[in-house]
């Protein structure tokens, strides 16, 4: 339960954040108007994300560690395990980059026109027949020069372990010359505790949970830690070797990847319900 001091750092933050997003969204609603060559509009997009991004971190106190921290004048097709919303405040706020997610997340009110102005790309994940109309967006923003981040996940978790990677998408690389860049994000402290179970639900936005009950619990934390390391580069020649490719850099995250371990009474996320089993009628 959220006490009277976290309730009112949340409320600070939140106060914060208000004239964060309305400068956001009119600095891209100036190059939405005014800057017609898409292609710089999007790079513009791009950038006026990440310096709002970094503002963001600095009001949520966020001590954000990075790892081998790859030129930034060099684009990648960045792939990494999907934790929640943060990730991608995170990210963009230590490089300017493109990010690809869902038409669900469009379609959510603010979220969506947020995404939207941040230059996202986004894909139909129930449905299979734009599959190459979308991977063919994603190879166009990388011959042009932008680094573009998937989730290959498909979704968010709640730090158990890494999902298995879908990799169609991955071989949007393939003929670009760009390279995929494996990242892990670990998050490694809150409230200056080590990050176990007790914080998940604070840190993590995963399966049905909506978004403002997730964002008032990020808002009320005093600190948090979280390191970024990008890893060994892939060179994707063929799209025909998407599955060697996804198990190489599936292998390499969940090699960095620290697990947050079930607490009492947690029960697994990635368990379905056993349905095999059928109760037996109570006896009077």
């Amino acid at each position: 339960m959220t006490n009277l001091t976290d309730a009112v750092r949340g409320v600070i933050k939140i106060i914060f954040w208000i004239p964060v997003i309305i400068g956001y969204l009119l600095t891209c609603s100036i190059w939405k108007i005014f800057v017609k060559d898409p292609i710089k509009q999007r790079r513009l997009y791009a950038k006026t994300v990440s310096w709002f991004c970094d503002r963001v971190m600095w009001y949520t106190n966020a001590d954000v560690v990075v790892k081998n921290m790859p030129p930034v004048d060099q684009p990648f097709l960045l792939v990494g395990n999907h934790l929640g919303m943060m990730d991608v405040l995170i990210l963009a706020s230590i490089r300017p980059c493109l990010f690809i997610t869902s038409v669900e997340m469009k379609n959510t009110p603010l979220l969506g026109t947020l995404c939207e102005m941040g230059g996202c790309l986004f894909v139909e994940r129930r449905s299979r027949g734009n599959i190459n109309n979308e991977i063919n967006t994603i190879r166009e923003a990388l011959k042009q020069g932008n680094t573009v981040v998937l989730y290959p996940e498909g979704t968010s978790t709640n730090g158990e372990r890494v999902l298995p990677f879908k990799k169609t998408m991955m071989t949007a690389a393939a003929g670009t010359g760009v390279p995929i860049l494996p990242m892990v994000i670990n998050y490694t402290h809150v409230n200056s505790e080590p990050m176990s179970w007790k914080w998940r639900n604070h840190v993590f936005w995963y399966g049905d949970q909506t978004f403002p009950p997730a964002l008032w619990r990020m808002m009320t934390l005093k600190y948090f830690r979280v390191e970024i390391e990008f890893l060994e580069p892939i060179i994707c020649d063929s799209e025909e070797k998407r599955r060697e490719i996804a198990a190489t850099a599936q292998a390499q995250i969940e090699n960095k990847f620290v697990k947050i371990p079930l607490g009492p009474g947690e029960v697994s996320y990635f368990t379905p319900p056993d349905h095999s089993k059928k109760q037996l009628p109570s006896q009077a």
